[in-house]
């Protein structure tokens, strides 16, 4: 029922930054139960192709396996997806989840989301 400080508050230097992330605010369904509980929906703080940052004040215990479902925007395909409670933060506080499964076709989508704003940030300097 307690947190693991290590890794639950900050991750390690070495598993931080795998995939380049974009700040992205998107409402995602978060179900945390093996079985479907319906879903909780969080907003995103940023994304990666390799996983995302969720916002909230009580967040799953690492190792969480969660289902997540969200859209991307201009986009009107939903991205699902499969993923574990990788850490927590408390500021912003909120939890990160890494994709454990997703379809090539969204991690494609993605990459595209996060190139674009990446561009976009570096075009406006």
């Amino acid at each position: 029922m307690g947190f693991r400080v290590r890794s639950m508050i900050q991750p390690r230097r070495d598993e931080r930054r795998q995939h380049p992330r974009v700040p992205l605010r998107v409402l995602v369904r978060v179900d945390t139960s093996v079985t479907g509980d319906g879903g909780h929906q969080l907003y995103s703080e940023n994304l990666s192709p390799g996983g995302v940052f969720l916002l909230t004040t009580r967040p799953p215990q690492a190792e969480t396996r969660v289902k997540l479902e969200f859209r991307l925007p201009a986009c009107a395909i939903p991205v699902r997806a499969e993923g574990e409670v990788a850490w927590h933060q408390r500021e912003p506080s909120g939890f990160a989840v890494r994709f454990t499964q997703i379809s090539e076709a969204s991690r494609n989508l993605i990459r595209w989301t996060v190139d674009n704003q990446q561009s976009a940030t570096a075009s406006a300097f």
